[in-house]
């Protein structure tokens, strides 16, 4: 794959070979008198496939005065039967005569729908506003990794090896070859963004242990949480190298359990050249969130794919023979009654006044039985896995939700914190419309800032969403010093209504009943056997994937933790739109206890 940069004629966009290893999507001189001048590019090459594509925004201006510049960005998937969309917008303010650099975190569109049918691929369009200088539209058109897990692979793995990558995955591609298929998205370590958010479309992240060792501390530790929430770091070292070496916290211990939801690995190299065969077997086959997203929730009998979270909304007839009546009915009245009853022949102008009449008097009548039946707002549950880190002061919070809505007034929400917002398939039912086959709905969503919209909630459906952030927190739980029993100290900000405690010698712990902030509890001796299969009922209502992450969490000892759950989490609980009723919530938590 050769990387490209994007030339621009006539305000159209043409991408063309570069020497560079990243996307361009914009290189532009605006104003030659003042050499005012736009560059953008993607940090990665291609763009990853869902997540957050970060963009870098270098902005030259020669004004005498300060302007702000606006963009506007438009992700499309394209297929035969629909495009789903993602559009975002940002704002930079560029004072005169200055050098102005940004980076935006812009939402990729899913392909949605028939994951399995004919694509078109994708494309990404900025429309920028440029601070008084004209409108500007740029579009990239990349295929994005298909069919293979969305890998990041930096410079040092790449410059020896991508090429020779890309015709391995594509002398195994199911398309007999396709020149499109690429291994990995590249980039340069100085513009990896220091947000996890940056990273969140990735599967796997590829570095050699000397690039690890040169990353700024920002961005090490925004990989951190990524792999906090599910993601694989594989870092590739020359033989001999020690994981004391790598600078990861617990050593040689961090390489054989989870960290978090995600693991880190080390794999051997010999510092040129990646063995082609081998490592694209590593790889292929492997989970990838894109179908975890279209088909990891999809299966309404019990079975591989069973959600358990949508049980809690019990099932609910879609009534349909109440349309086919009401139309029925309608269709006497305006007809044959309207035309023979109330506007006979030699009275005909009446029917300028019955029809609107009659049709109005449906309409209310419709409405009324709707929200007579199906009321206003909706009703809903959630499943929400947190991982208290007291060391980091972070809570990683994955919070997995489904509603069915009655009659919305408005579908707009609200996100406090910086989070990550993604529509799942459901399971196919008269209430669905985001779905895994080609009677899908198209998503169309939009993000500005805290607030999203478009059809993230709808009236009448029934929709999934799975959100993940990172919330800055002092909250955690203490152990007592010299207490005789362990004695757990709560300052969680939530009342616990059992919790388990793996000790430094690998006894398991019980407390005797709930937990609430301020309190203290006393533990009992337990048998693991009862701390992991507590732990299992309690993560039942997650999905399949997201289950797997946890239960992990308990077949590794991880001594020093300890394993909870709750009612309700108000601090930690990632709230969108207000007329949902969230009436069954079920909430696991978990992570390292502070050691007096």
């Amino acid at each position: 794959m050769k990387p490209l940069y994007c030339l621009v004629l006539g305000g159209l966009a043409f991408l063309v070979p570069s020497a560079h290893a990243q996307l361009s999507l914009a290189n532009e001189l605006l104003d030659k008198a003042s050499g005012t001048r736009i560059e953008l590019r993607s940090v990665f090459d291609p763009i990853p496939p869902t997540g957050f594509a970060p963009v870098r925004a270098v902005i030259t201006s020669g004004s005498s005065r300060d302007s702000t510049w606006t963009f506007d960005f438009h992700s499309q998937t394209q297929h035969y039967r629909q495009q789903n969309s993602q559009d975002s917008s940002f704002k930079v303010g560029v004072p005169a005569n200055s050098t102005q650099s940004a980076l935006f975190l812009v939402p990729v569109a899913v392909e949605y729908g028939d994951a399995h049918g004919y694509s078109y691929g994708s494309n990404l369009t900025v429309h920028v506003g440029a601070g008084g200088f004209g409108d500007r539209h740029y579009t990239e058109h990349r295929p994005r990794v298909k069919n293979f897990p969305a890998i990041a692979i930096s410079p040092a793995l790449a410059d020896s090896s991508i090429n020779k990558l890309n015709k391995e995955v594509q002398s195994r591609s199911s398309g007999g070859g396709s020149r499109t298929e690429t291994f990995g998205s590249q980039f340069k370590l100085d513009d990896l963004p220091e947000d996890w958010l940056g990273l969140s479309g990735f599967d796997f992240i590829m570095l050699s242990h000397t690039e690890w060792a040169k990353l700024r501390p920002g961005v090490r530790r925004a990989i951190e949480q990524w792999v906090h929430f599910g993601g694989k770091l594989h870092l590739y070292a020359t033989t001999g190298t020690q994981a004391a070496s790598l600078g990861l916290t617990g050593g040689e211990e961090t390489l054989k359990r989870p960290i978090g939801l995600g693991r880190i690995s080390m794999f051997e190299w010999d510092g040129k050249e990646l063995a082609i065969t081998g490592t694209v077997s590593r790889y292929s086959g492997e989970p990838r969130r894109e179908v975890d997203l279209i088909e990891g929730r999809t299966s309404i009998a019990v079975g591989t794919n069973h959600w358990d979270l949508i049980d809690q909304l019990t099932e609910r007839s879609f009534a349909s023979w109440q349309v086919i009546l009401f139309l029925l009915v309608f269709g006497i009245l305006v007809g044959p009654i309207n035309l023979f009853v109330l506007a006979p022949s030699g009275r005909r102008h009446r029917l300028f006044i019955t029809t609107p009449l009659l049709s109005i008097g449906a309409s209310v009548l419709m409405i009324g039985v709707i929200l007579i039946q199906d009321g206003t707002g909706g009703v809903g549950a959630r499943f929400i896995a947190i991982e208290v880190d007291p060391a980091a002061a972070t809570a990683h919070i994955t919070q997995e939700q489904v509603s069915r809505t009655g009659v919305l007034l408005s579908g707009a929400f609200e996100i406090k914190q910086p989070a990550l917002v993604e529509p799942v398939a459901m399971p196919d039912t008269p209430w669905v419309k985001l779905k895994a086959d080609d009677k899908s709905q198209a998503a169309a969503l939009r993000q500005s800032g805290p607030l999203r919209t478009g059809n993230y909630f709808q009236s009448r459906a029934e929709q999934g969403q799975i959100l993940r952030a990172a919330i800055s927190t002092r909250a955690r739980l203490e152990l007592k010093a010299n207490a005789s029993t362990p004695t757990l100290i709560s300052a969680l900000g939530c009342t616990l209504s059992e919790i388990y405690y793996i000790d430094k010698d690998g006894i398991a712990w019980k407390s005797a009943g709930p937990l609430a902030t301020g309190a203290e509890a006393v533990l009992a001796k337990c048998e693991m056997s009862e701390l992991r299969s507590t732990w299992k009922t309690n993560v039942t209502r997650s999905s399949t994937k997201l289950q797997k992450h946890l239960e992990e969490q308990t077949a590794n000892l991880q001594r020093g933790h300890f394993f909870a759950n709750a009612a309700t989490a108000a601090p930690f609980t990632l709230d969108t739109l207000p007329s949902i009723r969230w009436q069954a919530d079920q909430i696991a938590l978990f992570g390292p206890v502070l050691a007096p």
